[in-house]
């Protein structure tokens, strides 16, 4: 499955640590930093895939996720 927007994209440091519990870098406007969180946890532990993130400034962002069909 790939996802892929044409958003403002993430900054390179901030990408490593999207999937981080309690990680935003929208705190001020309401952001929680679980989304992504819950979104790995439930590809990775209970779909037994893996996800990637790929993200330029400017050029969006690009999620693939690798589930197995059993």
């Amino acid at each position: 499955i790939i996802y892929k927007d044409d958003g403002v994209g993430i900054e390179q440091d901030d990408v490593e640590k999207i999937f981080e519990p309690f990680y935003t870098t929208k705190r001020h406007k309401g952001g929680t930093g679980l989304g992504l969180n819950i979104v790995n946890n439930l590809v990775v532990q209970k779909l037994k895939g893996t996800i990637s993130t790929e993200s330029k400034l400017g050029e969006g962002v690009i999620f693939k996720m690798q589930i197995p069909k059993e």
